[in-house]
């Protein structure tokens, strides 16, 4: 045969190719050309009519869904929070789907060859007391699909994504992957536990506080850093969904818990070992959700995070602007000094007005100047005080004391302790003003 004939029936087998695939499958006659519509256009659906999804599969695994207010849930085969952006994109694809041709033939023979007995896949969505159910079948070139709607009536050959997202897809793609979700800032309460340790923070009112295990300050910004650290945290897998033994993955028990409470609502979050190697990555569980998860080395890393780095560095939490007196008393004995608008007096020595600079240097030390360190002590080092501090407000009530700590009698670093059992300390360089003559005052103390 010629290369000419050859080329010639080429051509001629295309076209009977394209004519073939224009005319439908076989048996084909019965098919009509519709006008192009939406899938549900006859039933007046929109998005916010979907309160339920469920999907299954050709091995008979379902998945459910259902929409709480304006939250999804997956709640079958058991409960997990559900991204809503991914629910509304299954939603819209179904409401999008475009009829090209209905093809009037239901016969057995028929539906096998096109996957539909058995379906490939089913979905269902329920609106007010109603459902629309869909089975899918076999997917062709060209983006034409075949399903049927209802499990009744013509075979529908369809265009858009509505296969794609149901055969193609893992429906663990739609949960929500944040460890925490629905956690802010007006959260109540966090506790920690690794091991045997257990730490615990509350909000009273605007501030938050260490509860246990000792009674202390925390440095707001850090904390609000922490809480916001905790709302965008996420398991980057699954491992197994509904394991068997959790003793496999260190989570039985877990090596460290983390509970978080806001109002009645509470989320927990167990982590395991680590999954092997050098890496921190570890294995995790949220309480109520058969799932094991896996957390990157980052996730654990901000998750279980130094807690002495939430503690408040500074000496005291007074706010200078609120300090009307100040006691210094030392071994040397004692200084009393008073504010009175911008002025700075003392009235253990006839009132006599001191310099205002080694008093703001004084306040700012001890309200404002971060350790460089912080050393928690179960008993109170006393022989290494050297001098107390008290501020008074301008009701005349003791708003802090802090104590003054050193290595030496003259040299070493500073330590300043404030009842909380926490010592923050400062380096050797550190000057404080407290001797009468720092404050222009006679070197003899009454």
């Amino acid at each position: 045969m010629s290369s000419r004939a050859t080329i010639i029936m080429l051509l001629l087998a295309c076209l009977a190719l394209a004519w073939a695939w224009i005319m439908g499958p076989p048996g084909g006659d019965s098919a009509r050309v519709v006008t192009r519509s939406s899938l549900v256009e006859d039933l007046g659906l929109s998005p916010g009519d979907i309160t339920e999804i469920h999907l299954g599969n050709a091995d008979e695994k379902s998945v459910g869904f259902r929409r709480e207010g304006d939250t999804w849930w997956q709640v079958e085969p058991f409960r997990h929070r559900a991204q809503t952006v991914a629910m509304l994109a299954l939603v819209e694809s179904a409401m999008q789907e475009e009829v090209l041709d209905e093809l009037e033939e239901t016969d057995p023979e028929s539906l096998r060859r096109l996957d539909l007995l058995p379906p490939r896949g089913t979905i269902r969505f329920i609106h007010g007391g109603d459902e629309l159910v869909l089975e899918l079948g076999r997917t062709g070139i060209g983006g034409r699909n075949y399903m049927r709607r209802n499990r009744t009536g013509p075979v529908l050959v369809t265009k858009g994504n509505i296969h794609g997202y149901v055969l193609e897809q893992d429906p663990v793609l739609w949960r929500d992957r944040l460890l925490f979700p629905g956690i802010d800032i007006e959260i109540d309460r966090i506790e920690r536990t690794i091991g045997d340790s257990r730490i615990a923070v509350e909000r009273e009112g605007t501030r938050w506080r260490m509860t246990s295990p000792i009674s202390t300050r925390l440095n707001q910004d850090q904390i609000g850093r922490h809480i916001i650290e905790l709302a965008r945290s996420s398991w980057s897998d699954v491992i197994l969904e509904e394991p068997e033994d959790l003793a496999v993955f260190g989570l039985a028990p877990p090596a460290a818990s983390i509970q978080i409470r806001h109002g009645e609502e509470m989320h927990v979050l167990h982590v395991g070992e680590r999954l092997g190697g050098d890496s921190e990555t570890r294995s995790a569980m949220v309480e109520g959700v058969p799932v094991v998860l896996k957390l990157d080395s980052n996730t654990v890393a901000s998750i279980l995070s130094d807690p002495v780095g939430l503690i408040d560095h500074t000496g005291s939490g007074v706010q200078p602007a609120d300090v009307k007196r100040i006691v210094i008393e030392s071994q040397g004995g004692t200084i009393v000094l008073e504010r009175t608008l911008d002025i700075w007096t003392a009235p253990g020595h006839e009132d006599q007005v001191v310099p205002s600079e080694p008093v703001d240097s004084l306040l700012e030390s001890l309200t404002q100047l971060r350790a460089t360190e912080i050393e928690i002590r179960d008993n109170y080092p006393a022989e290494l005080e050297r001098a107390r501090i008290t501020l008074h407000g301008f009701g005349g009530r003791p708003l802090d004391t802090v104590r003054l700590l050193r290595e030496t009698e003259d040299s070493g670093r500073w330590g300043m302790e404030n009842g909380d059992g926490v010592i923050r300390i400062h380096p050797e360089f550190l000057m404080l003003p407290l001797q009468p003559t720092d404050y222009e005052l006679p070197g003899s103390m009454p």
